[in-house]
């Protein structure tokens, strides 16, 4: 391990101390098996594996570059938020279903207290004897109802979260053109 710092280390010194970057690097191996990386060319009798050119960039070509990723880097942003935003929509949609199912519970479930009110109700004596059942019932029903009014507050959450998102996408591309 210590080896290769070192090497990293020599070859750092070297490509700052030789004029590597404004110059021609040559990567060849000599008749040994050794690996050199330098700025002369190699001697005849070695094998060639690489040379590389450096080529200054101009000001104009590295504000070019710099605007290029400033753009992307944009994109991407308005990309990662269309997906929050698709993904919000995506939960608003869920929400509302749920929201729905736990309406038709709670309106079943009204429809069973009503029945068992009209079975065991009818008279002073059964309400009195079926009072736990009936109770029951009407509890059911009260629970259903609070789960679908829990639920629908949940889909208006998620609706909001969805249209707070699709403004922003819709801010984000108007300022992007």
């Amino acid at each position: 391990m210590k080896f290769f710092v070192i090497l990293a280390a020599v070859l750092l010194v070297g490509f700052l101390s030789s004029g590597l970057l404004g110059g021609q690097v040559y990567t060849w191996t000599d008749e040994n098996g050794n690996l050199h990386v330098t700025d002369t060319p190699p001697p005849s009798n070695s094998k060639v594996k690489d040379t590389l050119e450096y080529q200054e960039k101009s000001p104009a070509e590295i504000l070019e570059i710099k605007q290029r990723q400033s753009v992307r880097k944009e994109q991407e942003q308005v990309e990662a938020i269309r997906q929050k935003a698709a993904e919000a929509a995506k939960r608003a949609v869920a929400a509302d279903q749920e929201a729905q199912a736990a309406s038709e519970q709670a309106a079943a479930a009204y429809e069973n207290a009503m029945r068992t009110y009209s079975v065991y109700g009818k008279t002073k004596d059964k309400r009195n004897k079926y009072k736990k059942r009936l109770r029951r019932a009407f509890d059911q029903a009260d629970a259903a109802q609070a789960r679908a009014s829990e639920a629908a507050e949940k889909a208006q959450q998620a609706q909001a979260e969805a249209r707070a998102t699709a403004k922003e996408v819709e801010a984000l591309e108007a300022k992007s053109q």
